[in-house]
């Protein structure tokens, strides 16, 4: 993956390459899991490493679809879960090649920290790194931590803002009077100086996260790329239908637009293997049957290089797998071994 300078936008060039991170969601890990797994994926060739932005256990209350103010589980609230960019510049230390990202909530953080935060991992990284923000969706967590969470328009018109301010701290010189100022209806910046500026020139890829209407107009409008999973099939090719229709109202290529699933992947080396892998998913998250139908592509290798391949073929170019049983690399090991060299021969 190279990046390009045109006029302050950054470009994802791939020439047909299909990228593979591995989404490693931090629930329940240490950090020498996450070390350890990081860089084993960097042996075996996966693209990148993602981790997420979240600061108590969500997934069980995602795949189960707990109630919103249903309680946590007592331990799930024990359990650990590292705060994503701060473990993401100890990663950069200890790797050469993988590129590092994460999806981050916009309501959590300023934009103006956030664009010192990955201008600065950037240059920690030496040029490895990749950002994306998401409007927000987890009221519960925002209000365990005392993070206001406003009604939907609002996070989406804040959203919109920390992009423009991002991208501004990141390209414009901090020499003479060029100093990045921006007054909007929700942030203001006065001579905030970004500098170091990122290693990756204009600035690293920027990836917007989610599938509502108003957040697919702002990836066709300022994303590099776009990432949306944990859904059915259907419901994202509806999502990616909806984001052509949209670059092509604002004049834009559809096509040099990364477009990326993120998602759960259960695969086995045969039918008895996948079948354990299945119950023990079930067992961790209390997922119904229903829901892992619709959230999780699940079966042997074969299997899994046929299902990726009808994304593939509306133009996906970009997955973001997690792998439920990490800690434990089977299925990892397994998919960079029998999956990903099919899309890349």
């Amino acid at each position: 993956m190279r990046i390009i300078s045109n006029n302050c936008s950054a470009k994802l060039v791939i020439k047909g390459k299909i990228s593979f991170g591995c989404y490693i969601y931090q629930d329940g890990l240490e950090y020498n899991d996450i070390q350890h797994t990081v860089l084993v994926c960097e042996r075996l060739g996966f693209d990148s490493v993602w981790l997420k932005d979240n600061f108590i256990p969500w997934i069980q209350a995602y795949l189960s679809n707990e109630k919103e103010g249903q309680e946590i589980k007592k331990e799930r609230k024990s359990a650990s879960m590292l705060e994503c960019w701060t473990t993401l510049s100890a990663l950069a230390t200890i790797t050469k090649q993988i590129r590092l990202g994460a999806i981050l909530v916009n309501l959590y953080r300023n934009p103006a920290i956030v664009a010192k935060m990955f201008s600065t991992l950037d240059v920690i990284s030496n040029g490895r790194t990749e950002m994306g923000l998401s409007a927000g969706w987890y009221e519960k967590e925002c209000q365990a931590y005392g993070i206001s969470f406003p009604k939907g328009s609002v996070r989406i018109g804040m959203l919109e803002e920390s992009i423009k301010i991002i991208k501004k701290m990141l390209c414009e010189s901090s020499e003479g009077s060029c100093n990045p100022s921006f007054k909007g209806k929700y942030y203001v910046i006065s001579n905030a100086v970004c500098n170091p500026k990122p290693i990756q020139k204009p600035y690293p890829p920027i990836w917007i996260g989610g599938g509502g209407k108003q957040t697919l107009k702002l990836a066709a409008t300022y994303a590099d790329g776009w990432n949306y999973g944990l859904c059915s099939y259907n419901e994202y090719l509806d999502k990616l239908l909806f984001l052509s229709k949209c670059c092509r109202t604002i004049g834009r290529n559809y096509d040099k637009l990364m477009k990326g699933w993120q998602g759960m992947i259960i695969i086995g080396k045969d039918r008895n293997e996948l079948r354990d892998k299945k119950r023990a998913i079930v067992e961790k998250t209390k997922i119904s049957n229903r829901r892992m139908l619709e959230f999780i592509i699940a079966g042997t290798a074969d299997e899994i290089v046929k299902e990726l391949g009808r994304y593939t073929d509306k133009g996906v170019n970009y997955f973001t797998v997690y792998f439920s049983d990490l800690p434990d690399l089977g299925s990892l090991r397994l998919f960079a071994r029998y999956v990903i060299p099919h899309f890349r021969n």
